[in-house]
């Protein structure tokens, strides 16, 4: 499950080999920092998303639902504006879905 916040980006999926444990992935440190601050943090030269850690289903799902509550913002983009890197790939995300909502609808 791909999850995009305020605070970054990060990749939800099952551990390969913990079955109680996801994995979180990013292409940055800073969001894992931000939600996890007490986690060690993984990092691959090999991998995809270079950033991860490991932690148990049940202590990253309130973290995902407090994250949820905070939302105050009627628009995601531009409440992000100011984290010019970030908004960049954000608006080439919205892109590219804005593309796919528009093949859907053109079949």
């Amino acid at each position: 499950m791909w999850i995009f916040t305020e605070k970054g980006f990060f990749s939800v999926a099952q551990h390969y080999t913990k079955e109680g444990c996801f994995q979180i992935k990013s292409r940055a440190p800073g969001v894992l920092e931000e939600y996890w601050p007490d986690y060690e943090i993984e990092i691959l030269d090999n991998a995809d998303y270079r950033y991860r850690i490991t932690i148990e289903k049940y202590e990253v799902i309130p973290i995902v639902v407090k994250a949820l509550e905070r939302v105050d913002y009627s628009n995601f983009k531009s409440k992000c504006f100011h984290m010019n890197d970030y908004h960049h790939a954000l608006m080439g995300v919205w892109s590219e879905m804005n593309n796919y909502q528009t093949r859907l609808e053109s079949d």
